[in-house]
């Protein structure tokens, strides 16, 4: 009885056992950016090592990064009903980097364009944006959720970039369509199953604390705020396919070229 007291409370300490506001970190404080830049290493040698591999090592080190990811989110999910003695329902890995979890899998495993387009244009965005406005500070960094929740978007990271930086996954804006086709099925059912559960998966039914959605929800209220999140994915869009758009056009013109 004694231990499982020492385990909720210590390293698996969750939310409810979280009572000391000082015990997380600050979002851009010293410790947070020490960890986004060990990550951004991890993630540079994980792409540095992948660009080196063969073409068939490339595959099972993608498949290999993909059950990784599966893996984390398992151990989490576990932590909940065999620590913590019961579950909470908005832990489902229903919020975007949830679903790319399975999304990783698909790709690793059956390489479409379809799931490709969708990790470059949602799951890379979400993920680094997971990291940034990181909404797991409250948690202190020796805690299993914060670190597994900075482990798993660094791979979920680095998962996209590999495939991207080594030239099988080159982006087009015009597959963007099968992007918005996930987006009206998928974000309907998650706003209802908040609507249902009380949850926030997506940040559709409320901003994310210390993120432009916040800020967003303040000036424009609630569920105004959804008309300046999407544009916010617009814009990402534009800056995000723009160098795609441009290579692609100087690799026309320069074929053009030869032919002449």
């Amino acid at each position: 009885m004694v231990t499982i007291h020492v385990i909720r409370h210590g390293f698996f300490a969750y939310l409810e056992d979280i009572r000391a506001p000082g015990d997380g970190f600050a979002l851009f404080g010293p410790t947070h950016l020490i960890i986004l830049t060990v990550l951004a290493v991890f993630i540079a040698c994980m792409c540095a090592a992948y660009i080196r591999l063969e073409p068939r090592k490339r595959r099972v080190m993608l498949m290999v990064t993909a059950l990784i990811v599966f893996a984390l989110e398992l151990a989490k999910q576990l932590t909940f009903p065999l620590i913590q003695g019961h579950y909470w329902v908005y832990q489902l890995p229903l919020h975007l980097c949830g679903l790319n979890i399975f999304l990783e899998l698909i790709y690793a495993f059956f390489p479409n364009k379809t799931t490709g387009e969708i990790l470059y244009a949602l799951g890379l965005p979400g993920a680094v944006a997971a990291l940034l406005f990181a909404n797991w500070s409250m948690y202190p960094i020796l805690n299993f959720y914060c670190l597994q929740s900075f482990i798993i978007h660094a791979f979920l990271i680095a998962f996209i970039l590999m495939p991207l930086v080594s030239g099988e996954l080159r982006p087009q804006a015009k597959n963007l369509w099968r992007v918005a086709a996930f987006l009206l099925v998928v974000v309907p059912l998650i706003y209802q199953i908040n609507k249902r559960l009380g949850t926030n998966f997506f940040f559709v039914n409320a901003g994310s604390e210390g993120s432009p959605l916040e800020f967003f929800v303040n000036v424009f209220g609630n569920p105004g705020f959804l008309v300046p999140y999407a544009g916010l994915i617009i814009v990402a869009w534009f800056f995000m396919y723009l160098p795609w758009v441009l290579a692609n056009r100087r690799s026309v013109h320069k074929k053009i070229l030869v032919y002449k």
